[in-house]
């Protein structure tokens, strides 16, 4: 699998265990195309990911697309049921950065408008 479908995986599949060992660098960042604000990807990705699931609990990211290299890239379509019972669905992407087999950035774009419903549950 390609570097940046691993780094969905681990993404997708978010426990309260955190993230799995071997795939972040302690320093990595984060950063999303609606914000522009970057974070820690842990432990804040991760915790976000955790706070999204408490309402969404059917979160995922399917229909995914790796491609490797560097930077790796990912398109992938954020999927879930909102509390409302309305469907999520926001195509988004990954660039996802790396140094000596480690995660040190992500960027995420994704459109703002089709991720609002989950903000408005979000608060």
């Amino acid at each position: 699998m390609e570097f940046a479908g691993r780094v969905l995986d681990a993404l997708a599949s978010t426990t309260a265990d955190g993230p799995p060992e071997g795939l972040f660098a302690p320093e990595a960042i984060t950063w999303h195309s609606f914000d522009e604000v970057e974070a820690p990807t842990v432990p804040a990705t991760f915790d976000s990911l955790r706070a999204i699931r408490a309402v969404v609990p059917d979160f995922t990211m399917v229909d995914v697309r790796a491609y490797g290299g560097e930077p790796g890239l990912a398109q992938y379509v954020v999927t879930g049921t909102l509390p409302d019972g309305s469907r999520l669905h926001a195509p988004a992407a990954l660039v996802v950065h790396s140094r000596d087999g480690l995660v040190t950035r992500i960027e995420e774009y994704v459109d703002t408008g089709q991720l609002a419903p989950l903000f408005a549950h979000l608060g």
